[in-house]
Formats: C-alpha cells, sequence, structure tokens
C-alpha cells in the first residue's frame, strides 16, 4: 500500500500518524485538492500536477476582485502531531512564497497555523521547522500567537498556500513532508 494511502486512511479512520508522505511514489492525491481565492470571488489559478519525483503545485495569484491566494490543502481529518516535534520539508520554489499550513477548524474565519517557507534558491531544499515556530494567522494577519503543545493534537488539514498577497506566478515543488518525533 503507498505511504499516501496509508495517510489518509490513518487520518480518516484517526490510526496513528505516519512520518513521512512522499508525493514522488504516486501519481495522485486521493482527497488533496486545489482550493483557489475564488471562493471568495477571487480571480487567482492554481493547478497541481504529479511526476514521478513530486507533485508540482504552480499557477498565477491575482489581486484582481479581492483575490490574493492559491492553495493546495489535504482532505480533512484527524491529524494527530502532538508525538512529533518538527515537520521537514523537501522543496523547491519559484515565484511568490510559499507557507506551509496547519488548521483546527473548518471555518476559514477561525485562526489557523503556517510557516513561511523561505527558500534560499531554485534548487531543490530540505527544510525543517519545528512545530513551536508555526504561528497563529486569523485571515491572513499573525495574532502573535504560536501552536501551543495541546494544539497540535487538534489539526484537521494542512497544506500549502501562496504567502505574498502579491500577483504574479508561481510554482512550488514538493518531494516529501516528514513528521519527525
Amino acid at each position: 500500500m503507498h505511504t499516501i494511502t496509508f495517510l489518509f486512511m490513518a487520518l480518516l479512520l484517526g490510526h496513528n500518524m505516519p512520518e513521512k508522505i512522499d508525493f514522488g511514489k504516486r501519481t495522485s492525491a486521493p482527497g488533496w485538492q486545489v482550493i483557489n481565492d475564488g471562493v471568495m470571488g477571487g480571480l487567482s489559478q492554481g493547478e497541481v500536477n504529479f511526476t514521478n519525483q513530486s507533485a508540482r503545485f504552480f499557477g498565477r495569484v491575482s489581486l484582481a476582485n479581492n483575490g490574493g491566494f492559491a492553495s493546495f490543502r489535504s482532505p480533512y481529518g484527524n491529524i494527530d502531531l502532538s508525538e512529533f516535534s518538527s515537520i521537514k520539508f523537501r522543496v523547491k520554489s519559484t515565484g511568490i512564497r510559499c507557507a506551509f499550513t496547519l488548521e483546527t477548524d473548518r471555518r476559514f474565519w477561525m485562526p489557523n497555523y503556517k510557516h513561511q517557507l523561505k527558500l534560499e534558491s531554485e534548487g531543490w531544499e530540505i527544510i525543517e521547522v519545528s512545530l513551536a515556530d508555526f504561528k497563529q494567522y486569523r485571515l491572513g494577519r499573525p495574532t502573535g500567537r504560536a501552536l501551543q503543545p495541546e494544539t497540535k493534537g487538534e489539526i484537521i488539514r494542512m497544506g500549502w498556500i501562496t504567502d505574498e498577497k502579491k500577483e504574479g506566478p508561481f510554482s512550488l515543488e514538493i518531494d516529501y513532508v516528514e513528521f519527525v518525533r
């Protein structure tokens, strides 16, 4: 069984969290979806394709019609990160900066947590981020709070979002996401 299939079965059924999502070992992402600002009237465009090595999330952000984001997100489920201390990514990016998000509520106006990916080059990079470094945001604005240990067990969705509220093209290629104890 593929790692990603196991992950989503575990998420939906509430079983132990696997330690790695390897986007390069499959050609589909069950339940993962692109959500653009069109849900709020915006005109940004985001798509995802899969290669033998990765998922490539790409498109163009538009600020027209109060737009400004594109995202690629997992399905809702019980994502218990309480046993983990950090998340490691192997990614490469061009264009608009992206962030990795963790959500605790289905309502978009409720706070979520994110960490901006500060990539240094257009080549592949491995980035490890402490869960304690994820900051809380409400409607895209920082609240000044960080992800608390007790909140790590309340995550219901994760994903990527463009993070600069500026117009232009973007490309984020994701090889894997690894949860580190």
